[in-house]
């Protein structure tokens, strides 16, 4: 059931959908509209507080209000829209509980894999790691930011693919939405991206070199970023209170 928070005042503004990329071979309609939607909530591009509407999404997507709606809908359940009934539909704010909760199972289980993986990887993985962390930096250094933060998302699902574990990694990006956008709101400037890409460059050494000591130390420090008073008080609008 879709909770109810308090309606957003009249000036909730709007704000379009943009840079639709392609719709995949056999990718149905809901499935399209619910990856961009996701993209574009976790990027910030749809800002936490604006009003969402249905037939203005159709009609960018130039689908039917249906899949559009089905899409709505998930993306409720994810915890990124919140339906008011009788107002509209408007994009939830950032929990910083909820995002917490996330941080806190995610280390858990990046802790096992990483030891998992210290112990065997696959070959192929690990050159898409390397290639993966190139990319990072050649983003870095164009400032590519959003790039930077599907690539970040990309490197640990890697990891989990190469202890077999793919599926949680999938179950667990449903559950973290808060802690994506938390992260997309600390991490869009150079200097934290330069901590970031250090850290992915030693989580792959280890991996690559079979080493588990410091494992828990690394991840703990790569996923604990606190929220900063200055980054509430930039973005008042984007929290929950």
């Amino acid at each position: 059931m879709l909770t109810a928070p308090r309606a957003p005042g009249p000036r909730a503004r709007r704000v379009p959908v943009l840079d639709l990329p392609p719709r995949d071979g056999a990718e149905s309609g809901r499935a399209w509209a619910y990856r961009v939607l996701r993209r574009d909530l976790i990027l910030l591009r749809l800002e936490p507080g604006s009003a969402v509407s249905e037939a203005e999404v159709a009609d960018a997507f130039r689908l039917s209000r249906t899949p559009v709606r089905e899409a709505f809908i998930r993306l409720a359940e994810d915890g990124l829209l919140d339906v008011v009934p009788q107002t509209g539909t408007f994009v939830s704010r950032i929990d910083r509980a909820r995002a917490d909760e996330a941080r806190f199972l995610r280390a858990v289980l990046e802790k096992a894999v990483l030891r998992e993986a210290a112990r065997a990887f696959p070959g192929s993985l690990r050159l898409e790691l390397d290639a993966n962390l190139a990319m990072q930096r050649h983003c870095r250094k164009g400032r590519q930011y959003d790039r930077l933060l599907e690539l970040d998302d990309d490197f640990h699902g890697l990891l989990f693919r190469g202890v077999g574990k793919e599926r949680l990694w999938l179950h667990l990006k449903r559950f973290d939405a808060d802690l994506d956008r938390l992260r997309a709101l600390q991490l869009s400037d150079a200097v934290h991206w330069d901590a970031v890409i250090e850290e992915h460059a030693r989580i792959a050494r280890r991996v690559g070199g079979g080493r588990t000591a410091g494992i828990d130390a690394l991840v703990d420090r790569h996923l604990t970023a606190a929220v900063h008073d200055r980054l509430v008080a930039r973005h008042p609008g984007f929290f929950k209170a």
